[in-house]
């Protein structure tokens, strides 16, 4: 078993296909963190926030407005800390929580994942 530093999070995942949902799944489960479900749209995200509270967002980098809604829940939503992921290429973009849409890229480990999602 892995030893585990700082905070569990509960997290929201976005509209990723199967395979990688079931990857993140996966991984967060492994790392201890509840999972509250995954949305099935992008349109269903940012209503979903409300409802489930989440600490953190993980949205598919790979698609075209991927930024723009990761910045835009960031601005929205400031303790929710957003992380996209791509599953074309082993990289993720950073959106920490009350930094209103600013972010940082960074390549996409287990261990980097990992430390992403307990700042």
């Amino acid at each position: 078993m892995l030893e585990r530093a700082g905070p569990l999070r509960r997290v929201m995942i976005g509209d990723f296909g199967p395979v990688a949902l079931m990857g993140l799944r996966r991984l967060l489960a492994e790392e201890g963190h509840e999972v509250l479900g995954a949305a099935g749209t992008r349109q269903e995200i940012i209503p979903r926030l409300s409802e489930v509270q989440p600490d953190v967002v993980l949205l598919d980098l790979d698609t075209e407005d991927a930024a723009a809604l990761a910045a835009r829940i960031s601005t929205a939503f400031p303790t929710v800390q957003v992380i996209a992921c791509s599953s074309d290429e082993p990289i993720m973009r950073v959106f920490p929580r009350f930094h209103h849409g600013e972010s940082y890229s960074s390549p996409f480990t287990r261990v980097l994942f990992a430390a992403a999602l307990k700042t």
